[in-house]
């Protein structure tokens, strides 16, 4: 999705329309671009486009992670599903102490 040239804006007039911006992309779901000495810094967007851009995002990695995994098989570069297992559990069992 591309930012509406009238959501390009610098950083200094999203200041002080801070209020009037962030009803513009909530009402028509488009970016605004923060321009910081002309050039483009950040991109500022509705709550529910970011989720649904990382959401898709996520998908797509998950994608790209079966795809390989396919291929591997197909390489014969599998591994047998007992050590497979042993390293899920290892993973998980570092996951937990990281967290705990």
């Amino acid at each position: 999705m591309i930012a509406n040239p009238e959501n390009i804006i610098s950083l200094t007039d999203f200041k002080r329309n801070a209020a009037d911006v962030v009803k513009r992309i909530k009402d028509d779901k488009s970016p605004a671009v923060l321009t910081v000495n002309g050039a483009a810094s950040v991109v500022v967007l509705d709550a529910n486009e970011y989720h649904r851009i990382a959401r898709d995002a996520e998908m797509g990695s998950m994608m790209r992670g079966i795809e390989d995994g396919l291929k591997s098989m197909e390489e014969n570069r599998g591994m047998p599903l007992d050590a497979a297992f042993k390293m899920l559990k290892q993973d998980m069992r570092l996951a937990t102490k990281r967290q705990g």
